[in-house]
């Protein structure tokens, strides 16, 4: 059996014990492509499920199983740490990349660790709370940068999702024009990456080039970021299109 057939079966056997304890019951944080492995599996349609991630645009969540008429609204096991450099003057500038390095290096799997969100020197993250403690205890050093982690409880206005506006000239508001211009690659580079299984559509990936996006779409691309799609600002003299997005930073 593989990987991903195990990780489907163990999801919706959470779904089938939550139906029949009346409880809610939660899995690992899953990657965008096992969100959409599971939302395409037909045995999952007409199960009471929800995915979360902690934050507003979150794109790692965990699965919630069971019903909020039952079960009352779910509590997921999910806490925020903020990790701060002791000395911000020597602080590395450092990325997604070099954290989740350091926090994997603590033997940590991936399934516990949700999105991670990197602004200036300082960083946040997301992970499941049993582990959440041990983690910050152990988190001293990312890359050659010495750092402080603590567990918070408070609302941190960093977590809230911050856009940049752009404007795309583009032939169409097929998903290949939109996705091409945005990366800013070329058409073939672009069809490589549908191919690949690493382009995104609402969370769920799509091989489909020749779709038409809509106002509210949210578009992700693996490698170059999340996008907002807001429409068609006006067309050009050479019959092309100025599009707007807002795009994840």
């Amino acid at each position: 059996m593989e990987t991903n057939d195990v990780m489907i079966r163990h999801l919706l056997d959470l779904c089938r014990k939550s139906e029949k304890s009346g409880i809610w019951l939660y899995s690992g944080f899953l990657s965008l492509a096992e969100q959409d492995d599971l939302l395409s599996c037909k045995e999952a349609q007409g199960r009471s499920f929800r995915l979360i991630g902690g934050y507003d645009s979150a794109e790692r969540k965990i699965l919630a199983a069971g019903n909020e008429a039952e079960a009352g609204p779910p509590e997921p096991p999910i806490s925020v740490i903020a990790v701060n450099p002791r000395s911000a003057k020597f602080a590395e500038e450092l990325i997604h990349r070099d954290y989740l390095g350091a926090i994997l290096a603590l033997g940590i799997e991936r399934s516990v660790i949700g999105d991670i969100l990197v602004r200036d020197k300082r960083a946040w993250f997301f992970c499941l709370s049993s582990v959440a403690d041990m983690v910050a205890s152990s988190l001293t050093e990312v890359r050659r940068t010495s750092v402080t982690a603590a567990v918070i409880t408070e609302d941190v206005p960093e977590l809230q999702p911050r856009y940049m506006p752009l404007r795309l000239n583009v032939a169409s508001e097929r998903m290949d024009a939109i996705v091409s211009a945005l990366a800013g690659i070329s058409r073939g580079q672009t069809d490589r990456l549908f191919a690949a299984g690493k382009v995104f559509l609402n969370g769920r990936t799509t091989m489909d080039r020749s779709l038409r996006l809509k106002e509210g779409d949210i578009l992700s691309v693996r490698g170059f970021g999340k996008a907002v799609y807001d429409g068609i600002e006006y067309e050009t003299k050479k019959k092309r299109y100025q599009v707007r997005v807002r795009k994840l930073i």
